[in-house]
């Protein structure tokens, strides 16, 4: 009996450790599955996040647009032609929403053959045709109702567009132009970083952006460098990706023809060096409002 021993010996220590390594690899398997769940929580929140933002501004953007274009003041110095008065009065504004609120926006007003009639920041450019690069002044010409979008132009960026009307006729439009800045600040505060990368085909309207980083066939919108280090061929309109050192979750934004014209990136730090990568498509969805918001 005594020499059973041993081999029963080996025998409950091998199964032993047998148990053990099982239970350290369901261990294992459960703790990246658990990382796996949060990391994707972390990004859907970050979609979230994002999109629930930049509606914030793009509503703010337009909510602006919409009071100066009733601002009697404002659009009987556009009536009249003068400029001079109406550039005082766009700058006026301006500065004083930007001591109140820390708001950095630009203004541009239109004429009803859509030229340039007066920029806030440039009282020289004046009579410059847009009609045939600015779907957005072409549609709000068209509707008759303000509207508000990530629009391409010589810079990209959210643009809200009010009508100017007399007696129901269009006479002109007013613009507010609000970059991302803010925007990304608000995400830097809640730990994800931004970048918005612009398809360079459109490099041709988005003149100001030729100097930017170009990523496989994109161009950085906001920013001098990126993380290249991933496939930007196998995006589809949104999802999430990983690569050693970030996690990142994506959407796409389009021109009002319904192109697509490039991507919000959301990223985050990827510690736990997970492998995740799903993508889906997007549904469009129309309506009708008095204010078109895209």
């Amino acid at each position: 009996m005594d020499i059973l021993k041993p081999k029963s010996n080996k025998y409950f220590f091998f199964v032993s450790l047998l148990a053990l390594v099982l239970i350290a690899f369901t261990f294992y398997i459960l703790l990246d599955i658990n990382n796996q769940k949060k990391l994707i929580s972390k990004l859907e929140n970050s979609l979230v996040i994002t999109k629930n933002l930049l509606e914030e501004e793009k509503r703010y953007a337009l909510s602006l647009s919409i009071l100066l274009s009733q601002d009697k003041e404002l659009i009987n110095a556009y009536k009249n032609n003068n400029r001079e008065k109406a550039f005082y009065i766009v700058n006026k504004k301006i500065s004083g929403l930007k001591k109140l609120q820390n708001s950095l926006f630009e203004v541009q007003i239109h004429t009803k053959d859509l030229t340039t009639y007066l920029r806030s920041w440039d009282f020289s450019k004046k009579n410059i045709p847009l009609s045939y690069f600015r779907e957005g002044l072409v549609k709000v010409k068209k509707v008759k109702k303000p509207l508000v979008s990530i629009e391409l132009g010589k810079r990209v960026n959210i643009k809200a567009i009010s009508p100017i009307l007399k007696n129901g006729e269009f006479i002109g439009s007013i613009e507010v132009i609000i970059g991302f800045n803010h925007l990304e600040k608000e995400l830097k505060d809640k730990g994800y970083n931004l970048d918005i990368l612009l398809n360079k085909e459109y490099l041709n309207i988005a003149t100001t952006l030729k100097n930017n980083p170009i990523i496989g066939n994109f161009v950085l919108v906001n920013k001098k460098s990126f993380d290249t280090s991933f496939d930007l061929t196998k995006l589809k309109d949104y999802g999430y990706f990983t690569n050693t050192t970030n996690a990142f979750s994506y959407f796409s934004y389009y021109s009002f023809s319904r192109k697509k014209l490039g991507y919000f990136i959301i990223s985050l730090k990827n510690s736990s060096k997970l492998q995740l990568n799903s993508n889906y498509k997007n549904k469009y969805i129309k309506t009708n409002s008095k204010v078109i918001i895209q």
